[in-house]
């Protein structure tokens, strides 16, 4: 995949539902040219996957109270609590492009286009699957990922964790059948990690961003470019967050 034509886009801000809508634009409108898109959450927001059902994860009271977002996905997986200590990526690309059999396995060749340039920042990362194909660092989960899929075009999105605050995030979500929240959020500091605690620095997520950015357009996908939305991806954008992702009828498709 390091010799394909790469288009990237720069770090943005944005609310849930539009960037739900642009990587699903992006999707849609895919026409051979690979996209990587990397982003941020403000206010900060929780997305279900595809299939869930927002009562069962989600705590409404208190995602009101914080004023943060929800916003349902068309990728499949759980449900994920996006903070401002959060970047996430988005790949689009064609399935033929990937020499790789295993399902996981697509996953996986798809993420390291993310962090074989930050294992150069010296993480030691290895990748496994827990509830969703993830990325570990010291034996730690620092990223989760999710797919849609339209034939061989494929739409991978994922998380990498900068800072999390573990207590907001089992505030919004709802802890599993049987666990309490207090044990949720201690399960989240034994098992999950994050790049400030790996690497011993404090970044944010537009630092990683940036450092992507220079890393891959220099080194390891030198057929890339920066570009922006095309016309055709930030109308179909707009119209999806307004008509699909801030409706209540998709946010709450399956009750």
């Amino acid at each position: 995949m390091k010799d394909l034509n790469w288009r990237l886009l720069n770090f943005s801000v944005n609310y849930a539902s539009m960037n739900m809508a642009i990587d699903e634009a992006i999707f849609r409108c895919f026409d051979g040219i690979n996209t990587l898109r990397l982003y941020g959450w403000k206010p900060s927001a929780v997305s279900i996957g595809k299939h869930q059902k927002i009562s069962e994860e989600v705590n409404l009271n208190s995602l009101r109270e914080f004023n943060f977002d929800c916003v349902r996905r068309i990728s499949g997986g759980g449900a994920v609590f996006h903070d401002e200590g959060e970047l996430t990526y988005s790949i689009v690309t064609n399935l033929r492009n990937i020499k790789e059999d295993r399902i996981e396995g697509k996953y996986y060749k798809i993420s390291e286009i993310i962090f074989q340039p930050l294992e150069k920042l010296g993480l030691t990362l290895n990748y496994d699957q827990i509830h969703c194909p993830s990325v570990f660092s010291n034996g730690k989960k620092i990223s989760g990922n999710a797919q849609a899929r339209n034939k061989d075009i494929v739409l991978q999105h994922g998380t990498i964790l900068v800072k999390f605050r573990p207590k907001i995030m089992y505030s919004v979500l709802k802890a599993r059948e049987g666990r309490t929240r207090e044990s949720m959020v201690e399960s989240v500091y034994q098992h999950v990690t994050t790049l400030t605690e790996s690497l011993k620095k404090d970044m944010s997520p537009g630092d990683i961003a940036d450092y992507l950015i220079h890393y891959l357009t220099k080194t390891s996908l030198p057929q890339s470019y920066i570009g922006e939305l095309t016309v055709q991806e930030q109308q179909m954008a707009e119209e999806l967050a307004s008509n699909k992702y801030e409706s209540e009828d998709w946010l709450y498709k399956y009750r």
